[in-house]
């Protein structure tokens, strides 16, 4: 970057000026950065979050709600609900979630952009040339802006807010602080952790302190009142209740030294740190061909430090009339005055400024993660992107042009430095190609993914959804079954909203049988509901519908079991709703990968219609306490989305590693129904991701009986 006078803001191209998308490496840059984004984007990962986040914005459309929160964070937070609004624009267009995913890529092809339009602007056409092409192709910044989550749209507005406070401490020109707010603002609603921007903000303010007016000033808090409003009324609903998520990281105690930032920044630099996690994954023979990169990318790193670094520390030659002027603020009793004019002097160099910037901007949350007590995540750190490929390209434009004006062999060595950026962008395309395809391919493991049990993505749940509602038109049938776990809950009862079927959707730990002849979709981790239907009535396997990197769907249609499959003793427990039909709870062990599991199989029959209603899931809690007085509780949760009287409900519970199975069970049973809390305002309906449990009552028979005794029968191996 061209220094500029002392006093006078550096003369550059107009904000309007479009010059720079002229240049020729743009086109290829979009390109790069468009296909690793976007590319098999159908097979985006589709989780809780991803699912909740989507499914909030399509019922705030169509339902007519306000969201005041988002999902729920790892640490037991609210997250704001900036991101809920972002997504209902491609909500009100479509019920698939595959277009938000498409949002989030090119919100993060835009960020690719604004990368190189920064570096352009303050450090010349080399900067940015490598630094954006070095953004582009990063594996982790890649992987992050291919699916639905509120970290992953933050890239473009870091970007923005860089430009903002380069507009006023650098350029010197006024009206840059309401958009620095403006940015911060929504970077707050993509992650709170975002908020430790605020450090390069007030240093902006002070190096920049004339460049902001009183209406600067009244912009920004209206600003912060307009996309802060959703927040400030749950606030006040809730009693300042969740006002805790502002403050969450405070309730890690700062302890030790702790290396998980510096550990996790520099995956995000090295594509090849880490050995794939399977044999035939395409990246694993890469890995070996690029390790050099471990050394380049760190180098190259410290190298853009050290130049922020000298720049900030460095002095410059002064005129005679401003010699003058120091040596008479010198003169004893005036050491304050010499302080100002030397501050002044520093601060009015820009070069000097946006050093300070982006080093505070990288150090400052790193310093802060240092001491952080809890769990650090990846996400944490993706406010300091695209900060590396951004200083690595103004190291390597800096060092080109100081060889340039050398003279002989050293004039010549620049050329090894193309040659370098060459490289790094190379290997590093390739390594986010392949990486994208290992993932398309399911070269990985589908359970190396925490906090869920297992991944999965959004092509997979559609095609099995949609292979259930075509099997069950083709067959004429009017219902079907379909088994959800933690994994794959709340993305299922999403989708299934879009099936022709009526569809019933029931935990895998409480096998729902139907009244008559249906299809049902069993998950790809559930061998005990394989079990159940073998032993307890006639399924007939269709088809198995394939997963990447993990085990297939199955899909089944089931006939009804006749009065002879199971022994059905006459039983006095009617409790209304349910009707035991057996006074005895079956012993099933069953044998998957080596490893014995024994479950207690207690079978009942619904006795009463519950009709689907908008997010709002039907609970049976089962607790079983053996006889022994010491032996703990075994407990059982059903939940369903409908049920139909006539059907049969085979409840499981699980017994642990060696456990011996009881010869009795004291059984109880609860009743209730979890929705999402949706508190009204005056005429508005507010829409959180909370959910409760309402209408609890203990199950009981008409002679007031609340426990149950079960006798277990001897074990059978499935």
């Amino acid at each position: 970057m061209v220094s500029q006078p002392q006093g006078r803001p550096e003369r550059r191209r107009p904000w309007g000026s479009w010059s720079w998308l002229l240049k020729p490496e743009v086109p290829g840059l979009l390109l790069l950065a468009s296909a690793l984004r976007l590319y098999g984007l159908n097979r985006t990962e589709f989780d809780d979050d991803q699912a909740t986040l989507f499914r909030m914005a399509y019922d705030a459309v169509h339902q007519g709600l306000l969201p005041v929160t988002s999902n729920t964070g790892s640490i037991g937070a609210q997250h704001p609900p900036g991101v809920v609004y972002l997504f209902m624009l491609p909500a009100a267009l479509s019920a698939n979630p595959l277009w938000a995913a498409v949002l989030v890529a090119l919100l993060n092809v835009l960020a690719v952009l604004f990368t190189y339009f920064f570096l352009y602007r303050y450090y010349g056409r080399l900067a940015a040339v490598t630094g954006s092409f070095l953004y582009a192709s990063a594996v982790l910044p890649v992987k992050y802006a291919r699916f639905i989550w509120q970290p992953n749209v933050a890239a473009p507005f870091v970007v923005l807010f860089l430009l903002a406070l380069f507009r006023g401490a650098v350029e010197r020109r006024q009206g840059w602080f309401a958009w620095a707010v403006l940015w911060l603002a929504l970077l707050y609603q993509a992650h709170e952790v975002n908020l430790l921007l605020a450090a390069p903000l007030l240093l902006c303010l002070i190096l920049a302190p004339k460049t902001v007016r009183w209406r600067d000033a009244l912009f920004a808090l209206l600003i912060l009142l307009l996309v802060f409003a959703p927040s400030l009324l749950w606030l006040l609903v809730s009693g300042l209740h969740d006002l805790r998520s502002t403050l969450s990281f405070s309730n890690h105690q700062a302890g030790g030294l702790s290396l998980q930032a510096l550990r996790i920044y520099r995956l995000f630099i090295i594509p090849y740190d880490q050995l794939p996690n399977r044999s035939d994954a395409i990246l694993l023979p890469l890995h070996r061909l690029f390790s050099w990169l471990k050394l380049a990318m760190p180098a190259l790193l410290i190298l853009a430090a050290l130049w922020l670094l000298v720049v900030i520390v460095r002095r410059r030659a002064d005129s005679t009339a401003e010699q003058a002027e120091v040596q008479e603020a010198a003169r004893p009793g005036r050491w304050w005055l010499r302080l100002r004019e030397g501050w002044e002097s520093w601060s009015a160099d820009g070069q000097r400024c946006g050093a300070l910037i982006l080093l505070v901007w990288q150090l400052v949350p790193l310093l802060v993660f240092l001491r952080y007590g809890g769990e650090l995540h990846t996400q944490y750190l993706l406010l300091l992107m695209p900060g590396p490929f951004l200083l690595i390209g103004i190291a390597v434009a800096q060092c080109c042009q100081w060889l340039y004006r050398r003279e002989g062999w050293l004039q010549r060595l620049r050329l090894a430095g193309y040659l370098l950026v060459g490289l790094l962008v190379v290997a590093q395309s390739l390594a986010s190609a392949v990486s994208v395809l290992d993932t398309l391919a399911g070269h990985f493991n589908d359970r190396s993914f925490q906090p869920y049990p297992y991944h999965n993505d959004l092509a997979s749940l559609q095609q099995a959804l949609a292979a259930t509602d075509q099997l069950a038109q083709r067959e004429h049938l009017s219902r079907a079954y379909i088994t959800v776990d933690d994994a794959t809950r709340t993305a299922v009862f999403f989708l299934s909203r879009q099936m022709r079927t009526p569809a019933t959707l029931f935990d895998a730990d409480c096998l729902l049988l139907p009244a008559e002849r249906a299809v049902m979709l069993v998950g790809p981790y559930d061998p005990w509901v394989t079990a159940l239907l073998e032993r307890f009535t006639h399924a007939t396997l269709v088809s198995k519908l394939p997963r990447p990197g993990g085990l297939p769907f199955s899909l089944y249609v089931i006939e009804p079991a006749t009065q002879g499959t199971t022994s059905v003793q006459a039983t006095p427990w009617k409790l209304g709703d349910l009707q035991a039909l057996s006074q005895q709870a079956a012993s099933l062990t069953l044998a998957d990968r080596s490893q014995a599991t024994t479950w207690l199989v207690s079978p009942w029959q619904v006795m009463q219609n519950a009709q689907p209603v908008l997010n709002t899931t039907y609970v049976y809690r089962f607790v079983a306490t053996a006889e022994a007085p010491s032996s703990q509780s075994l407990k059982t949760t059903c939940t369903f989305n409908r049920l139909q009287a006539g059907e049969r409900l085979l409840v499981t519970f699980s017994l642990a590693d060696r456990q011996e199975v009881p010869t009795s069970l004291l059984l109880r049973i609860w009743s209730s129904r979890i929705v999402f809390y949706m508190p009204n305002y005056g005429p508005l309906h507010l829409e959180t991701s909370i959910s409760k449990e309402i209408d609890v009552h203990l199950l009981q028979t008409a002679k007031g009986l609340s426990q149950f005794l079960l006798s277990v029968s001897e074990g059978t191996r499935g």
